[in-house]
């Protein structure tokens, strides 16, 4: 039977939601998923994809234009929409196919009621309960030896991964250098990855010996280096996801948002650092402002504090 999986956007949404694609995968299904340019390329190599589709943000402005897109798709036993926004509800519609929808919580998240149960890969894998699918499934990106080799001139033996980015300011913890500090004072060597956008908003001076690979990387080697390091720190941002669908333990660390939200690594995947101030979370997002003008739930966690948490996990 065939199955249509739906997930645009972000990057690392689109990572997590591939925590479906094992169980359907296991159970026959063939598959097909539709995402927006360039995450496509999360799937190049993934043989439980039967067809990955690659959508232009452009071809799916309009109405008109999504009602066009779907003409195109064919038919399908069943439409799992892991995006569940307009745009997603009206191309499952459209399409003909059984139509299975991720339960988002966006409402209970904007308002700010936290639910300390709600996990979105679980919500995920909850959206194909009416195929009789149930169990523990983790995010997987696959990799091969291509993707590995491709990267590994650029890294050393025993180093760690910092995702010093974030889209907005009020998710960046600020002393990330502070932290590779330490680390490489520890003998541990220290890489940096993520956008060229996350590498011009960090204001911070690192060591020398960091080694800084932001903005030079595809999706994939971005992948590939994360997949070999002892440990991965990231803000609550893809690299953090990235690092889960690698199997490799993440320490997230948590400023304007709530791991409430639902982005949280499991025990078995990592940890995170959260203040639990009265003003968290105060968007649920993240913005580049703080009512304080100090972004107090970030720059109150010690490097020292990261760095012991951090070791923790290794």
């Amino acid at each position: 039977m065939k199955v249509l999986v739906i997930r645009f956007s972000s990057l690392g949404d689109v990572i997590l939601s591939t925590a479906a694609i094992d169980p359907l995968y296991q159970q026959g299904y063939q598959i097909d998923f539709l995402t927006f340019k360039p995450f496509s390329e999360i799937f190049i190599k993934d043989n439980r994809i039967n067809n990955f589709i690659a959508a232009d943000k452009r071809q799916l402005k309009t109405f008109r234009d999504i009602l066009k897109f779907s003409k195109n798709l064919g038919r399908y036993d069943y439409i799992v929409d892991l995006h569940s926004n307009l745009r997603s509800f009206l191309l499952s519609t459209f399409t003909k196919g059984k139509v299975l929808r991720y339960k988002k919580q966006g409402l209970k998240r904007r308002l700010k009621i936290l639910d300390p149960n709600f996990n979105v890969v679980k919500a995920y894998l909850d959206t194909l309960k009416p195929l009789g699918i149930s169990g523990d499934y983790k995010p997987r990106v696959i990799l091969d030896e291509e993707d590995i080799n491709s990267v590994k001139n650029l890294i050393r033996q025993n180093y760690i991964v910092i995702g010093a980015g974030a889209r907005y300011l009020s998710k960046m913890y600020p002393h990330y250098n502070q932290v590779a500090n330490i680390f490489i004072n520890k003998g541990y060597n220290v890489v940096l990855v993520g956008s060229k956008e996350d590498k011009e908003k960090d204001k911070a001076t690192y060591p020398n010996q960091v080694i800084d690979l932001r903005g030079k990387l595809s999706i994939r080697q971005s992948l590939a280096v994360i997949s070999k390091s002892k440990l991965v720190i990231s803000n609550d941002s893809a690299v953090s996801h990235m690092a889960r669908a690698v199997g490799v333990k993440v320490l997230m660390v948590y400023g304007s948002t709530h791991p409430y939200f639902g982005f949280a690594p499991s025990k078995d995947e990592g940890d995170y650092i959260f203040k639990g101030l009265k003003c968290q979370p105060c968007t649920l997002h993240g913005k580049d402002s703080c009512k304080f003008g100090d972004f107090r739930c970030l720059t109150s966690i010690s490097p020292q504090e990261v760095v012991e948490k951090s070791l923790l996990l290794l």
